[in-house]
């Protein structure tokens, strides 16, 4: 059987750019959590906390401008595309951190990339200024609904909604990058990253590609996403999320996004790269439930859990560290630490949430917070989870309050998203 073993990293959020800088963040507390308020021209439609980037530039990636240029034209955008942007900025930085070479012109290096739904906003945004202008252009004059709709998919909107499709940001990522291995676009909401890893170790081990990149982001900066999780009575108005607390309120969201370079460990070796961990395995459910709530009273995340021990090959004693999906949702912690206590009965490992840390990146959250997690893994330090002053005393876990020093050689990385997709991945540090 080849070894999967994680040899880069690249990491966008409110923490910084790459992983020196989200680390000193994480050590520091130097934290960007701020109030948005969405305008559409002057006025004010609403305003929501996120754990927001600052002063994103596609520009500080030294990708070729004549690259960029000829991306915006093809895809026919009429402005910035940050979706695609965090996109080539995470897969930059991991191909930069693993120091990969490869043959531009021909080569087996695949590519995966994960969202839940990348464009939308700004499609949002572009189809309100296109109806605005056409209704001002009608002056209340009476028309038809085929006339409108021909007005508004001739303003150039119907290119925007044509390059929503997922294939065109493969195909955008891929070029920049001379990418031509096997390539994927997985949309498994909260718990994409995860699936998508194990989606790359599988290539891996089958021989298909000798190492691939795994990429997942989302910029829920606008406010469309977030008057979905407001009329749901999801997000934290006080923007401080809060997991396995009592006075838990929701989420707050985060944008950005991380990428992960994974190869073959003798692939690896041979080239010299540093190796940040092995990934052993995952296990992975779908409850076909409910879209926003977990089934509760199943076992299809805790037999998610086993499955990754399974295929891991590693006993529930062997985890040292957990990163649970920590959203501080009554109804999602409660599951999550069901799920815990149902595979650790006896020793009970460390256990942290990092939404407090750096929002909830939604399609982006599961890969953004494994990166964190290899990151305690290489430093020996677990992050704190923040604002958890009130423990939820019935949930029985081993929460991590101060960062804390912690001799850890295997850890598991835990979500459960919308709809009811599980997944757990296992990594260890094969130094110790």
């Amino acid at each position: 059987m080849k070894k999967v073993v994680i040899t880069g990293m690249g990491s966008i959020s409110s923490l910084g750019y790459g992983c020196d800088e989200t680390w000193e963040s994480i050590q520091n507390l130097k934290l960007n959590l701020l109030k948005e308020r969405y305008r559409l021209d002057n006025e004010i439609w609403d305003g929501f906390y996120l754990h927001k980037m600052r002063n994103f530039d596609i520009g500080r990636f030294n990708i070729p401008e004549k690259n960029l240029r000829f991306i915006e034209e093809i895809r026919t955008v009429k402005k910035e595309d940050t979706d695609l942007y965090y996109f080539l900025a995470v897969v930059k930085l991991a191909l930069e951190d693993g120091k990969l070479r490869y043959n531009p012109e021909k080569n087996e290096v695949g590519l995966i990339l994960a969202h839940e739904n990348p464009g939308i906003e700004i499609l949002f945004e572009e189809l309100i200024n296109s109806l605005y202008e056409i209704l001002i252009k009608k002056q209340n004059r009476q028309f038809s609904k085929l006339e409108l709709a021909r007005e508004l998919y001739g303003s150039g909107v119907e290119d925007r909604g044509y390059n929503l499709q997922t294939f065109s940001y493969l195909f955008s990522v891929a070029k920049i990058f001379d990418l031509h291995g096997f390539s994927l676009f997985i949309n498994n909401a909260c718990a994409s990253g995860l699936f998508a890893i194990e989606s790359a170790a599988q290539q891996i081990k089958a021989g298909t590609s000798p190492a691939v990149i795994v990429a997942a982001v989302d910029n829920p900066t606008k406010v469309y996403k977030y008057l979905w999780f407001k009329k749901k009575g999801l997000y934290a108005e006080d923007g401080i999320t809060r997991p396995f607390s009592r006075d838990k309120s929701g989420i707050v969201f985060g944008d950005g996004g991380a990428a992960l370079l994974l190869e073959d460990l003798e692939h690896a070796q041979k080239r010299g790269a540093k190796i940040y961990a092995e990934y052993l395995g995952g296990g992975f459910s779908l409850e076909g439930w409910k879209i926003s709530v977990p089934n509760i009273m199943g076992d299809f995340y805790t037999k998610s859990f086993k499955q990754a021990l399974k295929n891991a090959r590693v006993n529930s004693d062997e985890i040292d560290f957990v990163n649970p999906h920590g959203v501080g949702m009554k109804i999602t912690d409660s599951y999550e630490a069901k799920t815990i206590n149902s595979i650790f009965k006896d020793k009970k490992p460390l256990i942290s949430a990092f939404k407090p840390l750096v929002g909830h990146n939604l399609g982006g959250s599961a890969l953004t917070e494994t990166v964190i997690s290899l990151l305690a893994l290489k430093n020996g330090v677990i992050p704190a989870t923040l604002n958890c002053e009130k423990p939820d005393e019935k949930f029985d876990l081993n929460i991590v309050r101060k960062n804390q020093k912690a001799n850890i050689a295997t850890i598991a990385k835990m979500s459960c998203g919308f709809a009811g997709f599980n997944g757990v991945s296992i990594f260890r540090n094969i130094e110790r």
